[in-house]
C-alpha cells in the first residue's frame, strides 16, 4: 500500500485496529515521533508540525496523525523540546522573606496553586524559593542569572531590594508581584491600587463609627504596606495622629500586638483598619481579650479577602485582593518576555472591591 503526506493527492488512511496492534512491538518502549510518522504514513516533519499546532497541515492528515498519536500513546518529551530550544522549562517563584511569616499567609498558597496549574499546562515547572538574608540573595542572584531558569516571579520585594539590584543589568525575564519600590520603571510588575483600596475601606469604616479610627500597618518598606497606610491617612484626614498607628509585619502575632498597643494608647478606640486579614484575626483576638465587642465597641476592617477573613466571628469586612488575576497577568507578561514579544517593562495596576461582612 502506497503512503503519502499532506503534499500528496490523497490523504493517508486512519490507522485501523490492525495497524494499532501491529505497533504493539513499538509501544513496548516509549514511542517516538518517528514511530508516529511511520504509523500515520507521513513524514517526521508533518508530525512535528501537528505537535506544534497543526499549521499548514490538511485536516485529513491532521486527523490521521492524531489517531496515530492516540494509538501509540505518544506524549511529547517536553524536557527535550525545551533543551532543544535553549530553555530549561523552569520558572522561579522567589519570595523576599525576611520578617514576614510566609507560610501563615493564605495568599501565597493561592499564588503557588495558580502558578503551578498554569505552568504545568504549558509544559513548565515551578521552583519556589525564599531570600531571607544577604547570603541567600547572593546565591539566588547567581542562580537566576546563570541559565538555570527561563524566568522569575518575585514577591514581597522591599524598598531598593538588593536582589533586584543584582538583576537590573541582566536580561532574565522577570515580573514583580507588587510595585518594586525604587525600581518601578526598571522592571515589569503587576499590583493592585493599594492606596485607593485602603481609602475606600477606611472611608466606609468612618461612615459607620464615631470616634478614633486606628490602623495596624504592613511593613512600610514594601509598596503594599506603604500605600495602604497612605490610603488610611487620606481617608481620615485631619483626624490623623501618630498615636493611632501601630506597625505590623503581616503576621497574626503582629496584629495582636498592634491592637494591644493601640488600645493602651486609645481606650476610646472605635474603629480599626488592619492592613491584612491575617493581622486582623490577631487584632480581633486582642480586642476580645480586652473585653471589646466586634463591631459594637470596635468595628474592624481588613484587607485581601483571603481565607483568613472568614476564620473569625463575625467575618471580616475587607477589600478583595484579586490574587488569581494578579498571578495570571504576571504569567502572561513573563511568557511574552520569554517569547520575545515584549522588550520594555510592562506595568499593570488592578482594581479592588469592598466585601461587606459582619465586623463593621
Amino acid at each position: 500500500m502506497a503512503t503519502t503526506d499532506e503534499r500528496g493527492a490523497a490523504p493517508a488512511p486512519r490507522p485501523a485496529a490492525g495497524a494499532a496492534t501491529s505497533g504493539a512491538a513499538v509501544t513496548a518502549r516509549r514511542p517516538t515521533i518517528e514511530d508516529v510518522a511511520r504509523l500515520a504514513g507521513v513524514s517526521r516533519g508533518t508530525v512535528s508540525r501537528v505537535l506544534n499546532g497543526g499549521r499548514n497541515v490538511r485536516p485529513a492528515v491532521l486527523d490521521n496523525v492524531n489517531a496515530a498519536i492516540d494509538a501509540l500513546g505518544y506524549s511529547v518529551n517536553q524536557a527535550a523540546r525545551n533543551l532543544a530550544r535553549g530553555h530549561t522549562g523552569s520558572i522561579a517563584f522567589v519570595i523576599s522573606d525576611r520578617e514576614e511569616r510566609l507560610f501563615e499567609d493564605p495568599n501565597f498558597g493561592l499564588f503557588v496553586r495558580v502558578f503551578s496549574r498554569q505552568l504545568r499546562a504549558n509544559g513548565r515547572h515551578l521552583l519556589m524559593t525564599t531570600a531571607q538574608d544577604e547570603e541567600e540573595e547572593n546565591f539566588l542572584g547567581d542562580y537566576l542569572t546563570l541559565g538555570h531558569v527561563d524566568g522569575a516571579l518575585l514577591a514581597l520585594t522591599h524598598e531598593r531590594e538588593p536582589l533586584l539590584g543584582r538583576l537590573l543589568s541582566n536580561r532574565l525575564p522577570l515580573v514583580v508581584l507588587g510595585k518594586p519600590l525604587g525600581f518601578e520603571d526598571a522592571f515589569s510588575w503587576v499590583a493592585i491600587d493599594d492606596e485607593k483600596a485602603a481609602f475606600t475601606v477606611v472611608s466606609y469604616l468612618a461612615g459607620r463609627v464615631g470616634g478614633p479610627i486606628g490602623t495596624i500597618t504592613g511593613p512600610t518598606h514594601t509598596s503594599s504596606g506603604r500605600d495602604r497606610f497612605d490610603g488610611y491617612r487620606r481617608a481620615i484626614g485631619d483626624q490623623f495622629r501618630t498615636g493611632l498607628v501601630a506597625g505590623g509585619d503581616w503576621s497574626l502575632h503582629s496584629g495582636r500586638l498592634g491592637a494591644e498597643e493601640l488600645l493602651g494608647r486609645n481606650p476610646d478606640l472605635r474603629g480599626l483598619f488592619v492592613a491584612s486579614d491575617l493581622m486582623a484575626v490577631g487584632a480581633i483576638g486582642a480586642l476580645r481579650d480586652a473585653g471589646r465587642r466586634i463591631p459594637e465597641d470596635v468595628a474592624v476592617v481588613g484587607f485581601d479577602n483571603s481565607a483568613a477573613a472568614t476564620m473569625v466571628e463575625p467575618a471580616l469586612t475587607t477589600m478583595r485582593n484579586p490574587i488569581e488575576q494578579t498571578a495570571l497577568e504576571a504569567l502572561q507578561i513573563l511568557d511574552d518576555q520569554i517569547a520575545g514579544r515584549v522588550r520594555q517593562p510592562v506595568h499593570v495596576l488592578l482594581s479592588s472591591e469592598l466585601v461587606e461582612r459582619g465586623s463593621a
